[in-house]
């Protein structure tokens, strides 16, 4: 008996030692997965925060103005998931078997299309409206001045009536 209560003991600590090693390895790869998920997530806000910083650079924001120009920044994508649903819309139903023979529903396409644009435009228009409106004097000026180099100007077409071509 002495020697079957022996084997028993054993067979304990091996499943003791099994057991730890076991959960060990759970905790390390929790740990190591929260590490690695922080790490993505630290990222991923960087890189946010590497388009917003551009303004924050360039106008040379103050912190109130950093803010403001955030919770602007965070409006402005979330409306763009409108947009961004409209366009897959849009896309879903151009794969739609034998759609480019359907001339109503092309037109209801392109007209959709052509919706998501203009509200597209339309928030951008806001977004940099509302940006504008956070600055001082000279940082409209700055911001002007940079909105006028990246942008077409509202009455280019009617002086350019010609597209100009790079050849020229």
């Amino acid at each position: 008996m002495n020697n079957d209560y022996l084997k028993l003991v054993r067979r304990l600590k091996l499943w003791v030692v099994l057991l730890s090693v076991l959960n060990i390895t759970i905790v390390s790869t929790i740990g190591v997965n929260l590490y690695l998920s922080k790490k993505k997530e630290a990222l991923n806000e960087k890189s946010i925060k590497g388009t917003n910083n551009f303004f924050s650079l360039y106008l040379q924001l103050d912190d109130n103005q950093v803010a403001l120009f955030d919770s602007i920044s965070a409006n402005y994508s979330n409306n763009l998931k409108d947009v961004g649903m409209m366009l897959r819309n849009v896309k879903e139903r151009m794969n739609t078997p034998g759609i480019f023979n359907d001339t109503v529903a092309m037109n209801k396409m392109y007209e959709d299309f052509i919706m998501a644009q203009s509200l597209n435009r339309d928030l951008a228009i806001i977004f940099y409206n509302n940006i504008r409106g956070i600055c001082d004097s000279v940082q409209s000026t700055k911001f002007d001045t940079l909105i006028s180099k990246i942008t077409v100007p509202a009455d280019y077409y009617k002086s350019n009536p010609k597209p100009i071509e790079e050849n020229e």
